[in-house]
């Protein structure tokens, strides 16, 4: 006997100005995405929660990079917001299969794998990978030809890829 289990994502709250970004990658409109906006505007809880959504819709390997790996544990694997909800949290438990905090990875019941990665081993840490999701968060900090390696294999498997950032003056 088939029982579906309903889980509530209720965590998360979208701020009005974050819903046409939202829209666009949720409708899967949008393959390629480039957010720029001011400090604490959320650009990284929004993001991360789109990636969240993405790898419970279907399963996939997500990776979310940030410049360097002690950043990614800083400002996403060890993060908390305003309200007090670490950043891992607003995956359901119920979902979680395992997590391996030295990799800084999740593995869901469905298979699906989101993991925090360093942009500074882009070229180590991506070889041989296959995510249809990607996020490059803080992304005028990162190598500059980050993106032109993942986008062969965003092209192969249709993946979708979201770059963040703040303005930084002359980049």
């Amino acid at each position: 006997m088939n029982v579906e289990t309903q889980v509530k994502l209720d965590k998360f709250k979208l701020r009005w100005y974050q819903a046409d970004i939202w829209d666009l990658i949720q409708s899967k409109k949008c393959k390629r995405l480039l957010y720029i906006a001011s400090r604490r505007a959320g650009k990284d809880i929004l993001c991360w929660n789109l990636a969240i959504r993405r790898a419970i819709a279907s399963t996939c390997l997500v990776f979310y990079v940030l410049p360097t790996y002690s950043q990614g544990r800083k400002a996403i694997w060890d993060a908390i917001t305003i309200d007090g909800i670490k950043f891992t949290d607003f995956i359901p438990h119920e979902l979680i299969s395992s997590i391996n905090q030295n990799e800084m990875k999740i593995k869901l019941k469905n298979d699906s794998i989101i993991q925090v990665i360093g942009g500074d081993s882009y070229n180590t840490s991506l070889v041989g990978t296959n995510p249809t999701f990607i996020v490059l968060s803080e992304y005028s900090l990162m190598p500059p030809d980050i993106f032109n390696f993942i986008r062969p294999i965003l092209a192969a498997n249709g993946g979708t890829c979201i770059i963040n950032g703040t303005p930084r003056g002359k980049n």
